[in-house]
């Protein structure tokens, strides 16, 4: 072997070696996940029914608020059936709940973040392509391990009803009444 190509090959082994002997880089620490990630993950995956809301986005108190509206609807309509009137409408949450506009958005746009009234608040800019509307809403976050949406107020665009919150206290007042209307069997 000629002297050269020793060399090389000596130096080759000796580069080989010493990479070998030094532990491996440590990936670059991830950003913790922030409020804002969190809503734009949980509007990015809905798809406008509040039944199939991925629940891993959702605080521990909206989901069983949801879990229950979903219950009395489906209670609702057992009434309904058994009732003189079975062909009446049972009560229903109808509508896009998780924003301000009832038909629902075709897109979102992230806003800024920050606290308000001490709670953790994301702006959340949404549009309707159909009805050629623009909304800001803003969705309140709790970290329960992770950012949580706890509620989303909206801006104006559903008479009366200030958010989400409120949308499940009307229907929950509106099966209690209906329940309360109901002559027993």
């Amino acid at each position: 072997m000629e002297p050269v190509l020793r060399s090389l090959l000596g130096l080759a082994l000796v580069v080989t070696f010493a990479a070998c002997g030094r532990p491996p880089e440590p990936p670059p620490p991830s950003a913790p996940p922030t409020a804002s990630n969190a809503a734009k993950q949980f509007f990015q995956g809905y798809r406008g029914d509040y039944r199939q809301a991925d629940q891993v986005f959702l605080s521990r108190a909206l989901v069983a608020a949801l879990q229950s509206a979903a219950e009395g609807e489906k209670e609702s309509a057992a009434r309904i059936k058994a009732s003189e009137f079975p062909t009446d409408k049972p009560l229903l949450l109808e509508g896009e709940i998780f924003t301000g506009l009832y038909e629902g958005f075709t897109s979102f746009e992230i806003g800024p973040e920050g606290v308000k009234d001490g709670q953790t608040v994301v702006e959340v800019r949404f549009r309707n392509e159909p009805y050629n509307v623009t909304w800001t809403d803003e969705v309140v976050l709790v970290d329960e391990d992770g950012w949580k949406i706890d509620d989303v107020r909206y801006s104006g665009k559903k008479a009366g009803l200030l958010g989400l919150r409120d949308v499940l206290r009307d229907f929950e007042s509106s099966l209690t009444a209906e329940v309360s209307a109901t002559p027993p069997p």
